[in-house]
């Protein structure tokens, strides 16, 4: 509805009753900090605003808020106010106890402001009698919700300087990684015991750095231990130093400090999961370019790691098994060529990459699952913890619990969000890190032979890895490499590619059959060509 206007003037939106009265609606929200310092509770900002309607006769037409939700950025509660303001044209006010209570997001606040105002809606503080239908008291609004605003970073610059601080003296704020609990006996604020995951967490590094297993294996035997890990998790426990005692966190950029808490395991055996002073967790006395397989390539019989060794009359280098009365012994020519071989079945034709590289991206996302039932139950649990810190928060304003409940619970719960914040950023991370330039990978991986061939010592050691995470056995019986596990996506290439050849060799059309890639299998000599 709008005023009677002259012709070419602009329509102005009248919301004004008959009786040309205002109506409005009550608006209150707490921060934690409001409370604690001003007894600025949500029952106090109701009633001052009542009691304004009440004197200067405006009728209320309904309470909005009453939530704990934040004034620094515009939420779920407060853009629903808005809209009902905006949808019940009876309404032509807000009454807020201060500004400040409205909002605290600066610019975004002014920007709200003007469209309430474009729709006839005025904002009234109860604290802050602005006349704000002229210039100087829209000016003041503005300034008041600026200065909000910079009061907001000024806390949080505050907050970030005493977290940094916290971390640089050893100690942990948060909720402690997977391992650790915070230590209620202790009269110290940030005292964090080893819990009952620990000596679990302590056998999966062990597991893996001596015992030389695989993720997949770990993580079998700690569900037999009761404990159920995703690999995603897995990882990020093994790279966390916070496992011997040191901290690592984004608020220190790229330090690492040593903390206070007690370490589950010694920095030795972090180091050879790492690969810090190892590779892939296999110890390696020296660097041999003559045989980059060493450590990598079992024996069939045994189940021994190959050695290295120079017959240094004829400058010969040959691979063997150490264990006595085994006798595998070969040349490195051979297993060199060999690997060489297993690494060209990745190769395929030019005419067939378009189709490998459409179901190479199906197969990545794949990756994700993992991913994304882990961030599933983490944000699952973020929920929890949120509804039960608003719940508490409530029953503050509400006076239901003391304020040193409150305090410690509050406190326990932000330290839980805080962690879980920073585990769903990583695997968020994790996940974006698996948008792969696909065609370009594919070039390379057609090319692993030669790259592995011509490569460093550093650049095969890479390669052997990525094709076979857990290794290859050499076969002295057959001559050959076995093996039946290989990288994912180099399977499915290699699949691919065997059933473009045999459509080949057969003269059959060119069009491949990809039911022949359903049933996967490992890269045993006589099925694989080899």
């Amino acid at each position: 509805m709008s005023r009677k206007r002259k012709t070419g003037e602009k329509p102005v939106m009248d919301r004004t009753s008959p009786q040309d009265k205002k109506i409005a609606v009550i608006w209150t929200r707490v921060s934690t900090k409001e409370q604690a310092d001003n007894n600025l509770g949500l029952e106090t900002q109701e009633k001052a605003c009542r009691e304004y309607a009440e004197r200067n006769g405006i009728e209320i037409d309904c309470i909005k808020g009453n939530t704990n939700e934040s004034a620094k950025t515009e939420g779920k509660l407060f853009r629903e106010m808005i809209a009902y303001v905006s949808l019940h044209k009876r309404v032509n006010t807000i009454i807020v106890y201060s500004l400040d209570r409205f909002s605290r997001t600066g610019p975004e606040a002014m920007v709200t402001k003007e469209y309430l105002k474009s729709k006839g809606i005025t904002i009234i503080s109860v604290t802050q009698p602005i006349d704000n239908n002229n210039a100087a008291g829209a000016f003041m609004e503005n300034i008041i919700f600026l200065f909000s605003q910079f009061e907001n970073n000024l806390r949080k610059d505050k907050c970030t300087a005493g977290m940094i601080a916290c971390l640089e003296n050893g100690d942990w704020f948060s909720a402690p990684p997977l391992g650790y609990a915070i230590d209620k006996s202790s009269k110290k604020k940030h005292q964090l015991v080893i819990d009952s995951r620990g000596p679990l967490i302590a056998k999966a590094f062990r597991w893996k750095a001596y015992d030389e297993m695989s993720d997949s294996e770990i993580i079998r035997r700690l569900k037999l231990e009761g404990w159920t890990v995703y690999k995603q998790r897995l990882s990020t426990i093994f790279h966390n130093p916070f496992y011997i005692g040191k901290i690592r966190h984004h608020l220190l950029g790229d330090r690492i400090v040593q903390g206070n808490h007690p370490p589950i395991i010694d920095e030795k055996t972090f180091n050879i999961v790492n690969g810090i002073e190892t590779h892939s967790g296999y110890v390696h006395a020296e660097e041999t370019p003559s045989t980059p397989l060493k450590r990598f390539v079992r024996c069939s019989v045994c189940g021994c790691y190959m050695t290295g060794y120079e017959v240094k009359k004829k400058h010969l280098w040959y691979y063997k098994c150490n264990t006595v009365g085994c006798k595998c012994n070969r040349s490195a020519t051979v297993l060199h060529d060999k690997f060489y071989q297993l690494l060209e079945q990745y190769n395929i034709e030019g005419e067939c990459k378009e189709i490998l590289q459409e179901m190479i991206v199906a197969k990545l996302s794949t990756y994700n699952e993992d991913i994304t039932r882990e961030l599933s139950s983490l944000k699952k649990r973020r929920n929890a913890y949120e509804a039960q810190k608003k719940e508490v928060m409530t029953k503050f304003g509400l006076g239901a619990i003391p304020e040193d409940v409150y305090s410690v619970t509050r406190e326990n719960l932000d330290r839980q969000l805080d962690e879980i914040g920073i585990e769903i950023r990583d695997l968020e991370n994790q996940s974006s890190n698996q948008d792969l330039d696909v065609a370009s990978a594919i070039t390379t991986i057609c090319n692993l032979g030669d790259y592995w061939k011509n490569g460093t010592y550093e650049t095969k050691q890479f390669i052997q890895d990525f094709a076979f995470p857990d290794g290859l056995h050499w076969d002295r019986e057959n001559d050959n490499y076995r093996t039946t596990s290989e990288n994912e996506a180099l399977s499915l290439i290699r699949l691919f590619s065997s059933s473009y050849r045999n459509e080949i060799s057969q003269k059959k059309d060119k069009t491949l059959v990809l039911s022949s890639l359903v049933a996967e299998a490992g890269l045993e000599p006589t099925t694989s060509g080899l």
